[in-house]
């Protein structure tokens, strides 16, 4: 759900206050399907982790205007958002990126920043009143989603910015414009997540992604069966019961099992060497559950508590992975994003 705080007894006057939006970062274990001329396209499992998202702030203004780096891209959204439901040419927003992951690592930044613009867009002129706690179905998702733009493949990043999760969604069928929704289960609250980031490496995006895709065969239908098993049969299950081996287990066979279709444009990528290194060295460690999130860099090792975690890391830091890697431990996000009203002095 999005939380909403709203500290105004006015819904005009929280509409006129500055909005902060913070989002959790994405996961995708990977694809369910790409290439088949009938049936669904693309699909796939994924999960939110905290502390790896975006905050941003945002407040009424007569112009876009954007303080960051990615401030065309955050004012491109806004404007598309104002466009799509219809507001007039003075329904602007000066927008703050206070805190965002470095891009192109497999966190899922650019839907998480997208998202965050659309969901501040939408509290400051469309939907200015709100509850206490206002859950986001997930067509509601959907729709910000299509009203930013995003969710032209993967909908994991859109689901898990309204919820959280782990989630599994279904690929689209041609001429719809969102993924429907399988699954979304809440993770065991002591679960974590170290993740490892190769520094000053970058996945694919952009034009190169669209080249990569364009080159790629299509998945066997018999591969789609296999990850649909592994995720609806053992992967869900193992988190409704908090069973956290078969967890750990099922994610390392559907991540390698994934990755497959991908092998050949993954091979190319700058740091495919360090990935497989670091794969080996996980597992040498008795990781039971690892896996490349997209298209990396980034690699995510699941921990059943927090001092597994702390172990995990401090082994990787005595092996010298610090120098090659960004290491950090993250908790399971079960809530989505944040959006509340702040004060603007």
């Amino acid at each position: 759900m999005i939380r909403q705080t709203d500290s105004s007894d006015s819904p005009t006057e929280a509409a006129h206050g500055e909005v902060e939006v913070i989002t959790p970062g994405r996961l995708h274990f990977g694809m369910l399907s790409f290439g088949q001329p009938l049936g669904r396209s693309f699909g796939g499992l994924g999960a939110m982790v905290a502390g790896c998202g975006i905050t941003v702030r945002m407040k009424r203004a007569t112009t876009f205007s954007a303080a960051s780096h990615v401030g065309e891209r955050a004012i491109g959204v806004a404007r598309q958002c104002a466009a799509a439901w219809g507001l007039d040419e003075q329904s602007g927003c000066s927008i703050k990126v206070l805190d965002i992951p470095r891009q192109h690592i497999g966190l899922g930044t650019g839907t998480q920043l997208a998202l965050a613009i659309a969901a501040g867009m939408q509290r400051l002129y469309v939907d200015g009143s709100g509850d206490l706690m206002q859950p986001m179905s997930a067509n509601d998702a959907a729709a910000l989603a299509q009203a930013a733009g995003r969710g032209l493949r993967s909908s994991v990043g859109v689901y898990g910015f309204g919820a959280g999760g782990i989630i599994l969604e279904s690929g689209k069928l041609q001429g719809e414009v969102t993924a429907p929704l399988v699954s979304r289960i809440s993770v065991p609250e002591a679960w974590r997540v170290v993740l490892f980031v190769q520094r000053e490496a970058e996945g694919l995006h952009g034009d190169a992604e669209r080249t990569a895709f364009a080159g790629l065969e299509l998945v066997p239908f018999e591969l789609t069966a296999e990850l649909t098993r592994l995720a609806v049969m053992e992967i869900l299950p193992a988190v409704l019961s908090a069973a956290f081996i078969d967890f750990a287990s099922a994610i390392t066979a559907y991540g390698k099992l994934a990755g497959k279709p991908f092998e050949r444009a993954s091979s190319r990528l700058p740091y495919a060497g360090a990935t497989a290194s670091l794969f080996e060295w996980l597992d040498l460690q008795g990781v039971q559950g690892f896996a490349q999130s997209s298209w990396g860099p980034a690699v995510v090792a699941v921990c059943e508590t927090q001092v597994e975690a702390d172990s995990l890391v401090s082994a990787a830091e005595a092996a010298g992975m610090a120098e090659q890697h960004e290491i950090r431990i993250a908790a399971f996000d079960n809530c989505g994003a944040i959006i509340r009203e702040v004060d603007e002095t």
